[in-house]
């Protein structure tokens, strides 16, 4: 069985779409859902690299104060900094698409990986221990990792997309029925 990140390498080759007009339906909703979850555990993974990022902007940016906040201090603080994030443009918004959850035995660890190796749970409570230029390329890191990860993301929205229209296309001309369309 392939790993998330296999699965995710195979559906962002330039060729996951090639001929998909002439694929079965039951192919293209086939393709539709993998590339769907895929989408959700990058989703996921997101969300991960954003809350570290913004735990580690909340040391850079504590007021007032040339110290980081200790843990406790952290551990108290954290609802707001993850609701209110780190100051900065707002990201374009992506077309809308029906979320899918991830539950607790979805297997991402191999997506993780990475982050992990970046900043793992265990290392957030040392983040008091980095000095600033530290913190500033950690910070770095997160946020090059975090475009990544969306820039995938746009792709498995074009992916969806395509899917999708090729669905709705074969509907309107005829060569689906919609009993066809929505098994």
């Amino acid at each position: 069985m392939a790993s998330p990140k296999d699965d995710l390498d195979r559906i962002l080759t330039g060729s996951y779409l090639d001929g998909v007009d002439d694929l079965p339906l039951q192919e293209i909703r086939s393709m539709r859902t993998e590339c769907q979850v895929a989408e959700a555990q990058l989703s996921y993974l997101r969300r991960l690299v954003q809350g570290r990022l913004d735990i580690v902007h909340s040391y850079l940016e504590h007021p007032g104060s040339d110290t980081p906040p200790d843990l406790a201090a952290l551990v108290e603080d954290l609802p707001g900094i993850l609701t209110s994030g780190p100051a900065g443009p707002t990201p374009t918004p992506l077309p809308s698409h029906l979320p899918m959850l991830i539950t607790a035995d979805t297997e991402v660890s191999d997506l993780t990986a990475e982050l992990d190796a970046l900043l793992g749970p265990d290392e957030i409570a040392s983040l008091a221990d980095l000095d600033r230029e530290e913190l500033v390329a950690l910070a770095g890191k997160l946020e090059w990792l975090e475009n990544r990860v969306s820039l995938n993301r746009r792709a498995l929205h074009v992916r969806i997309d395509t899917l999708q229209g090729e669905l709705v296309a074969r509907h309107k001309a005829g060569r689906a029925t919609v009993d066809g369309l929505l098994s």
